[in-house]
């Protein structure tokens, strides 16, 4: 939703198409696609030797120094004032359910203030969360996330990446929610993107998990979480956030203010 085709536009191909407004006042579109497209190339998963578990003899391991080839994007994270609004928003409209929710310390009793949200296929696995919403200052566009074949595909894109201007704002590690193997990068005009591996797939089944929201939270190994990832650097365009989301009609007081600081540094 509201990301553009990569083979054309939807109207081209013949798809049906809608066009919402969420309550934030995100715009998107809702692609019910005709037809499965042919898949893109990929790199192969290499073929690992794991303790007692032997599979690759008299063969080396060298796998290029190239870029990530993306298999597809897995989901789009989202900031919000509104967060509650927005994701009955989801769950209601679209039919969605929740994989996870995370809650500020002290404050479970006034609900969740991040959900990570996949579709439901009933009994088929789908993406843990094909999108995430969290409550914030901020409105918009957090980071985007595409998968690729492996850890292996991970590491070496980034070194890609690097190479041509790209900046790591947080990895490699690997998730709690949703257990990938993640690494962030900020593209030469400071987008942030994610290259992912090996997430859980859910059917519908399965209840939503409660975890406390804490920046140590967010994986189960890895390198620090970064200011960068976390959007806490301060600046004035920051400052002007807070201070218009504190004076609107939305979900962000001083209490969930200080909660969200509380979880970010924690």
């Amino acid at each position: 939703m509201g990301v553009g085709h990569p083979r054309g536009e939807p109207e081209s191909r013949g798809d049906q198409l809608g066009r919402v407004v969420d309550p934030p006042g995100f715009p998107g579109r809702v692609v019910h696609c005709a037809g499965q497209l042919p898949a893109l190339p990929e790199q192969q998963p290499l073929i690992l030797n794991t303790g007692t578990r032997r599979h690759r003899t008299n063969a080396t391991q060298r796998p290029p120094r190239e870029p990530s080839r993306i298999q597809r994007l897995g989901h789009v994270v989202l900031e919000t004032r509104a967060f509650l609004r927005a994701l009955n928003w989801y769950l209601d409209t679209l039919g969605m359910i929740v994989s996870d929710f995370l809650f500020l310390d002290g404050q479970r009793d006034r609900g969740p203030t991040m959900a990570f949200i996949r579709c439901d296929q009933g009994s088929t696995p789908v993406d843990h969360h094909t999108l995430a919403l969290h409550l914030g200052p901020g409105t918009g566009y957090v980071h985007s996330a595409y998968q690729v074949t492996d850890l292996d595909s991970i590491a070496a894109g980034g070194e890609y990446l690097a190479e041509r201007g790209y900046r790591r704002s947080w990895g490699i590690g690997r998730h709690i929610q949703g257990s990938q193997l993640f690494d962030y990068w900020r593209d030469p005009d400071r987008f942030m993107l994610e290259h992912f591996a090996d997430g859980d797939l859910f059917s519908r089944d399965l209840e939503p998990g409660w975890a406390p929201m804490s920046a140590s939270g967010l994986a189960q190994w890895g390198p620090p979480v970064t200011r960068d990832f976390l959007g806490a650097n301060p600046s004035p365009a920051k400052l002007r956030e807070v201070v218009t989301a504190l004076r609107g009609d939305n979900e962000l007081d001083p209490a969930r203010l200080l909660g969200l600081m509380k979880a970010m540094s924690s």
